[in-house]
């Protein structure tokens, strides 16, 4: 029996492209339509560029937002195309270098739907990260909110197992993710919260920060000591 999950989430929108302190996508959110269940594959299509002129080791990590169950997708960057079951991977970019990291669908014989984040983190400075949202047969939808999300802080970071957020502002719901995609705790928001993952193994997570309309404020990689 084939499962469509009917997807009604909206995502922030960028409208001068995607950077952090020297990182650089040059396209998103990307949007790929018209996957049918006979295709093999889609594919969204991006580069990373590493606008200094340092050698910069980066780490990817695929979060998978939503994803109708017999869907597929997988990951190919600079350096090869890697399983579905890959969720991230170390790689470097030398100065002004630029690397292709692109999502591949696959439908299996199936109708659906899947929305993808990858998130780029500099292995020597865990505040420099930056998330590009990849949509498979699903159109986002445009916020007006001006949120300067390379101002938004998770600390600290690493944590002993209390962090709070800061520079969020319009945060409501805080989730954490293991690397394979899996929630592993959430929260609601409270101003100078702090929030207790000291239950969790050690470890690197995903946190993704979300608005009172449920729209993606970003996400962040956090190290758990």
């Amino acid at each position: 029996m084939k499962h469509i999950l009917l997807l009604s989430f909206s995502f922030l929108l960028f409208s001068l492209g995607l950077s952090a302190q020297g990182l650089e996508f040059d396209d998103g959110p990307i949007v790929v339509m018209d996957i049918s269940a006979d295709d093999f594959e889609g594919v969204g299509y991006s580069n990373l560029t590493n606008t200094t002129t340092d050698t910069r080791s980066l780490t990817w990590t695929r979060n998978v937002v939503e994803q109708t169950d017999e869907w597929w997708t997988a990951v190919c960057d600079k350096v090869q195309c890697y399983a579905p079951t890959v969720s991230t991977r170390d790689f470097t970019l030398e100065g002004n270098e630029q690397g292709n990291i692109d999502v591949h669908a696959y439908p299996n014989q199936t109708e659906g739907s899947a929305v993808v984040e990858i998130t780029v983190t500099d292995q020597n400075n865990a505040d420099v990260s930056l998330t590009n949202v990849y949509y498979f047969n699903v159109q986002p939808t445009s916020s007006t909110k001006e949120i300067n999300v390379q101002q938004i802080k998770v600390y600290p970071n690493p944590s002993n197992g209390l962090f709070s957020i800061k520079g969020a502002e319009g945060l409501a719901r805080v989730d954490v993710f293991s690397l394979t995609g899996q929630q592993v705790q959430s929260f609601t928001h409270g101003d100078g919260q702090w929030y207790d993952i000291s239950n969790l193994p050690k470890g690197t997570y995903l946190v993704r920060l979300m608005d009172e309309d449920a729209q993606l404020l970003t996400t962040k990689l956090m190290q758990k000591l």
